[in-house]
């Protein structure tokens, strides 16, 4: 595979991103395909792509390329995963793989029965700090692993304007599970969570979640998109601007110590007069006018899997259908109030 080709899915502004970073990594965009034709004319334009389609399979037909991006709504990503494999292109999958377990497995299945590899998009895996968390839970920096905290909280207006297209432990909440299951390696094997009947309208998204995995270690998963705007903006501008915040911290405890990390950092504070930023500079930030960061580590990692240079190690596709099953096992903790074993195969 000397220049991969590749058709994106979905040309919303992640999408676009993709496109972009996709070609800055040396792979070459054939196709886009989007239910939203004057939006998929005007990325196709901004990025000199020729072909364009409402129907991934007649884009497939007409352009074979090697692998599919999927930067759609998350529920169209087990339907054109699965059409992808099946026209025997490599995937890559924004998060979440699926919205429900069963769909999940199935695209593990077809990518096994079509000999495709599947890489889904937990970009948090592949920033510099939780790579370097990972690896000293690797070599025993913290001895035996006993607990995990995660918590993530996003801007108010961010769930009034896009947090009630799925249910947000789908957008946010997964963003942390997936970490969960990146240093504790096994599947959970309990959960219960809860929202906050104090949020009023905003409970749903006011989620706080414990997980038992199979090793003994438990994790708690809290996320809350009650960030108000007059807090310190952290992807105001670059090559995805988003005016609002993302706050989170990580921290892994074992019983000869402990890794702590935040996302909002003083490190580089700007006081300017569009008013106070603190900028995250570890998702997509522009670099010498390439974007870099996780983003571009994640998509060089994806391309390395599927032309065969490097196994797939970081984002095993299993990993990731255990998170859609404990997402789902969250959800339905949430409805009935009660613990909930994931489903498993």
């Amino acid at each position: 595979m000397t220049e991969p080709t590749v058709v994106v899915a979905g040309v919303g502004r992640f999408g676009a991103l993709h496109v972009r970073v996709w070609t800055e990594a040396g792979a070459r965009v054939v196709g886009l395909v989007d239910p939203d034709t004057g939006r998929l004319a005007e990325v196709a334009a901004a990025h000199r792509v020729e072909q364009i389609g409402t129907d991934l399979a007649d884009l497939l037909d007409r352009t074979r390329p090697d692998i599919v991006v999927i930067a759609s709504d998350e529920a169209s990503h087990a339907g054109l995963a699965v059409t992808a494999l099946a026209a025997g292109c490599h995937v890559f999958v924004e998060k979440p793989l699926a919205l429900s377990a069963a769909d999940a497995w199935r695209i593990a299945d077809v990518a096994q029965t079509h000999r495709r590899q599947v890489v889904v998009g937990h970009i948090s895996r592949f920033t510099a700090q939780m790579t370097r968390m990972r690896a000293a839970v690797d070599r025993g920096a913290v001895g035996t692993l006993c607990a995990l905290r995660l918590r993530r909280d996003f801007s108010r207006a961010w769930f009034l304007s896009f947090g009630d297209r799925v249910d947000p432990v789908w957008e946010s909440g997964i963003h942390d599970i997936d970490l969960a299951i990146s240093f504790a390696r096994t599947r959970v094997r309990r959960v219960v969570a809860m929202r906050s009947a104090a949020a009023g309208a905003a409970a749903p998204s006011v989620v706080t979640a414990l997980l038992e995995f199979d090793s003994g270690v438990i994790a708690t998963v809290e996320s809350a998109w009650l960030v108000p705007a007059t807090a310190p903006g952290t992807l105001d501008d670059g090559p995805l601007a988003l005016d609002g915040a993302i706050v989170g911290e990580a921290e892994v405890l074992g019983l000869a110590g402990i890794l702590k990390q935040r996302l909002v950092s003083d490190s580089l504070v700007e006081w300017t007069a569009a008013g106070t930023q603190v900028p995250d500079l570890s998702l997509w930030p522009e670099e010498d006018g390439r974007v870099g960061g996780a983003l571009r580590r994640e998509i060089g990692y994806a391309l390395a899997v599927f032309t065969g240079e490097r196994q797939p190690d970081v984002m095993p596709v299993e990993q990731a259908c255990w998170g859609v099953e404990v997402a789902e096992a969250i959800i339905e903790s949430l409805r009935t109030g009660a613990p909930v074993e994931p489903a498993g195969r």
